[in-house]
């Protein structure tokens, strides 16, 4: 289980993964998007994300399909982004990409996924703990088919720790071998690269400095 400080740190990310004119309102900012987990204690509360003053007008809850506290919203009021948080026991497991199809066969304007929340972090931390060469063979069965709908993929969410871009490497290199053939090297292509990071600004300034560099 996430705490409540690394809650906050996803839920702040800016990842603009809606064109601004989606949402109306002066405050609306396709930037701002929320890491949802329902509140049982005060149920209530989970509505004050969709009410004024709130700018936000994305979210995800860590799985493929949309929060029921939300399900009379549609897409352009609060667009939901399905999520991948962790590898299938099968690697052969399509059922993410099944359910997401389904949504938009359902007219559910599906524009994004999300994958592998942490994949090198252990699940005691909130890690998935997915070894790059099963998250590469997930990814080419569930994400991949995505894309050629026109869906845009969000590369693993990677912890902020040392860990992570040696991770992303070997994930990309393992998708890139499962998908190329002999004489045609293919790479695997993303549209968005979440960031992870629980420190200060200059700490966050020097990860994504490295994070562009790599």
């Amino acid at each position: 289980m996430l705490t409540r400080t690394s809650m906050a740190a996803a839920a702040f990310a800016a990842l603009s993964l809606y064109p601004s004119e989606t949402f109306a309102g002066p405050l609306a900012s396709a930037k701002r998007g929320l890491v949802f987990t329902p509140n049982a204690t005060y149920p209530n509360d989970n509505s004050v994300w969709t009410q004024s003053p709130s700018d936000l007008t994305w979210y995800y809850n860590y799985q493929a399909s949309p929060s029921s506290v939300y399900a009379s919203l549609s897409q352009a009021q609060f667009g939901f982004v399905p999520m991948l948080w962790g590898a299938p026991a099968s690697p052969s497991d399509t059922t993410f990409l099944s359910t997401v199809q389904s949504l938009v066969a359902k007219n559910v304007n599906i524009s994004h996924v999300l994958t592998f929340n942490e994949p090198d972090g252990p699940t005691a931390n909130g890690g998935s703990n997915v070894p790059p060469s099963v998250a590469a063979q997930v990814w080419v069965n569930n994400i991949i088919p995505l894309q050629q709908m026109g869906i845009r993929a969000a590369l693993p969410a990677c912890t902020g720790g040392n860990s992570g871009l040696p991770w992303l490497k070997q994930f990309l290199g393992n998708c890139s071998k499962i998908i190329s053939t002999p004489g045609n090297t293919t790479n695997c292509t993303y549209d968005v690269v979440p960031l992870h990071w629980y420190g200060n600004f200059e700490g966050l300034a020097s990860h994504m400095g490295e994070y562009r560099a790599t």
